[in-house]
Parts: structure tokens; sequence; C-alpha cells
């Protein structure tokens, strides 16, 4: 199936690891530091070459890190432990994401809306209503989900948008809608 080299058996300066240590990880391909997580490969197929399948068959990393332990685990080489890694690595990435997210930042923009709330609502497969309740100097206070729905429809009530704002002494909200691809 595979003909590859061992990365032990590689130089060095190839290697997932050496490279990230070396160069920083900004320098390392999604395949690479998928590698790095699953740590060995198997009989013919390293690591790298196991994250590349990973990346083939999910075709993007949104769609892997949508991934369950059990799908994770249909793919050849990635058992319990290496599935378990990878949704631990996805979901760190998310809550490092909401970290972020309540350090209060300046939402002046759009951009700095959508920045805001990119990762989340990638991840979500319905549409959802969101409100981003700011105080007098446009900082965030919070993110309240209003609505839930289905694929392509969501209910909302003005009562609720406002009720959430007031109970938050916002001063200022701003309505978000995904769109579910």
């Amino acid at each position: 199936m595979f003909q590859s080299l061992r990365l032990k058996d590689q130089p060095a300066s190839e290697r997932p690891r050496e490279r990230l240590a070396a160069l920083g990880a900004d320098a390392l391909s999604p395949a690479e530091l998928i590698a790095i997580l699953l740590r060995t490969g198997l009989k013919g197929a390293n690591a790298v070459e196991i994250g590349k399948q990973l990346l083939h068959q999910y075709q993007t990393l949104q769609s892997l890190a949508q991934a369950s332990i059990a799908d994770l685990q249909k793919v050849k080489g990635i058992g319990r432990d290496k599935a378990v890694t990878l949704v631990a690595a996805f979901a760190l990435a998310r809550k490092m994401a909401a970290d972020l997210r309540m350090e209060s930042p300046v939402l002046e923009t759009p951009e700095a809306i959508v920045n805001l709330l990119r990762e989340d609502n990638r991840l979500r497969q319905v549409e959802t209503f969101q409100i981003i309740l700011l105080n007098t100097r446009h900082r965030l206070i919070c993110v309240e989900r209003i609505s839930q729905g289905t694929l392509d429809t969501i209910l909302a009530h003005p009562r609720d948008v406002f009720k959430a704002a007031i109970a938050a002494n916002a001063a200022a909200l701003v309505l978000v809608h995904n769109l579910c691809a």
C-alpha cells in the first residue's frame, strides 16, 4: 500500500519533531503536525503518511475536527489511543479559541466579530442565532446563543434577544447567524 521510510530512518532534518524544534510549528504541514500527535505509523506507512491519509479522507482540518473517535478508528493505522489524541487536540484548540474570546477583545469591526466566532461556528452543523453583548467601549461582555435550528431553518424571537441584553446591562449588541454548508 505505501512505500516509505520509517521516520527514524530519515535524516533528522526531515523528521517532524526535529523540524518543529528547529523551525517552529508554522514550518510544518498539517500532515506533519498530525504525525507528531500520532507518534508512530504502522508497517509500510509512517506517521506522516497516515496524517496525509487522514487529510485526504476528510479533505479539510474542519472535517477532521468534527470526526468522532469511532470514525477515526476506521482509518488504517488509527487505533483508539490515536483517535482519542486527535479528538483531544482539536478540543484543546477550541478551548484555546474560547479563552481568547474571553479576554474581552474590542469588537469594532465586522472582521473582529468574524475572528471571534469563526472556530466555534465553523463546527456547527445546524443554524445558530447568537448575540454578542458589548459594553460602552465595545469590549466583549459575553456571547449568548439565542436559538438553534435545523440544517436550514431557525426561529428567534426579539424578546429573547433583548432580554439577554438587558440582563447583561449591555450597551451594544451584534446579531450573529452562522450559515451551514
